[in-house]
């Protein structure tokens, strides 16, 4: 999953405060390397446990069926690549059927989690802190709802290493396989809904 899903993928605790570390600590995943117990010794519990939860859904998603399944979908060039650019489809269906899944409104929700993140910019650890101006200002969660900002993201990803360039034209495979991947996309996110759910923290 990538940045939205994983801001969505937080369970609802009681304690509010919690509940918003929990929830930066799932993106900081993305941001944080490290060991569990050497994360533990440096950051607060409450971060901590949203980044084993970050790692525990990526974990989940990558051995399950639908994710293979889409895997199976993309050219060649791009199978290597699976992880990253079945995370930004599966953002994509996520925008368009977020009221399925979420009761706060999607532009609500980005809206208030670009305010959590730029008001404790102490969780902004790692390469987050570089990152998030651009994502705030480009809004790259809201992104992901168009095909159009699908295309930039592809091309914005596909720069970033040595050997990316094929990740430019994952629209190709997006664009031929879009109703199979909405399908795989629910069977995915409903279980990753009951994964965090149940997720159980040290």
């Amino acid at each position: 999953m990538n940045y939205l899903a994983h801001l969505a993928l937080t369970p609802t605790v009681d304690d509010a405060l919690r509940q918003n570390a929990l929830r930066v600590g799932n993106l900081l995943g993305d941001f944080v390397k490290g060991t569990e117990s050497s994360l533990r010794l440096q950051l607060p519990a409450d971060l901590v446990d949203g980044i084993m939860l970050h790692r525990g859904i990526d974990k989940f998603t990558d051995t399950h069926p639908a994710f293979l399944a889409s895997k199976a979908l993309l050219s060649p060039e791009r199978k290597r690549y699976a992880g990253i650019v079945l995370d930004i489809i599966y953002d994509h269906f996520l925008s368009l059927h977020w009221s399925t899944y979420h009761d706060q409104p999607l532009d609500e929700f980005i809206t208030n989690v670009y305010t959590l993140i730029d008001d404790n910019q102490e969780w902004q650890l790692g390469t987050l802190k570089d990152v998030f101006p651009m994502m705030q200002s480009e809004n790259w969660l809201s992104r992901y709802r168009t095909i159009s900002g699908i295309q930039e993201t592809f091309r914005r990803v596909a720069t970033r290493g040595k050997f990316t360039a094929p990740i430019s034209s994952t629209d190709i495979d997006f664009k031929s396989h879009y109703a199979v991947f909405e399908n795989y996309f629910h069977t995915l996110y409903q279980d990753l809904v009951d994964f965090k759910d149940s997720f159980k923290f040290q």
